[in-house]
């Protein structure tokens, strides 16, 4: 004879008063909502549609007005990268869900012995030589970018410095490829006679985008600001900086 266990239904609607864990755990999302939303494309509108909600009824879970059922908790985590118990653990639903990948899960992430310029540019080379660097997948998942396009770099210069150094490799994300304002970029400057790698801080102004170093004064080629949609040199953005690793001094 089967038996049947009779689980509690816990996606009801919790029309209940915020408690305080409520507000705490609203107070913990609307933090890495701050960090991570605009980065990634995420508004409130989308996060809505996805839900089947208002964007008031998503600002009002942000501000901790309306506290949070399970649903909405792994909609908003998976939305920003994280796992649900970075905001809480401590809804019953949660003591049933599958449990989190082990963090000693790792992926392997394909390096390029391609260059990347932090001064004088590197040219594009049609084959690089390859292997894999890993990185455990929790860290991924954490940053949002598990599963997407990620390849590795390394730096070759110092005009980035004291951001990346000479030798530094680079992880960037190769599907990221919208301009926001302050992140880094690697990109490829076009019109030379071979078209050349860099990496440079996205710099967004009402005149247009940029690219400029971090030191400047390490390379004459970047000592100003370069417009993305110059004539002679234009720049695509091959993905965004997301990891740089190096020797500490």
């Amino acid at each position: 004879m089967n038996a049947l266990i009779s689980v509690p239904h816990m996606e009801a609607s919790r029309k209940a008063k915020p408690t305080p864990a409520d507000i705490a755990a609203a107070a913990r999302l609307k933090a890495a909502w701050a960090e991570k939303a605009r980065s990634l494309g995420i508004t409130q509108e989308k996060l809505a549609h996805e839900l089947g909600i208002t964007q008031g009824a998503v600002s009002q879970y942000l501000n901790g007005k309306i506290p949070m059922n399970f649903r909405t908790l792994k909609v908003f985590a998976a939305s920003l990268g994280i796992e649900d118990t970075d905001i809480r653990n401590d809804l019953p639903e949660q003591q049933y869900s599958s449990p989190t990948p082990p963090d000693d899960a790792w992926d392997d992430i394909v390096g390029y012995s391609q260059a990347a310029g932090l001064g004088t540019g590197a040219e594009a080379a049609e084959y690089a030589e390859t292997h894999s660097l890993k990185f455990k997948k929790n860290s991924l998942r954490r940053r949002g970018i598990y599963g997407r396009d990620l390849a590795v770099y390394y730096g070759k210069g110092d005009s980035m410095e004291p951001t990346i150094k000479d030798g530094d490799a680079i992880l960037f994300d190769t599907s990221e490829t919208r301009v926001v304002d302050g992140l880094l970029y690697v990109i490829q400057v076009d019109g030379m006679a071979r078209p050349e790698y860099f990496v440079k801080r996205a710099m967004v102004l009402d005149t247009g985008v940029y690219f400029q170093s971090d030191n400047p004064h390490g390379d004459h080629q970047w000592r100003k600001p370069k417009p993305m949609a110059s004539k002679r040199h234009p720049i695509t953005v091959i993905g965004r900086v997301h990891w740089i690793g190096g020797w500490a001094d």
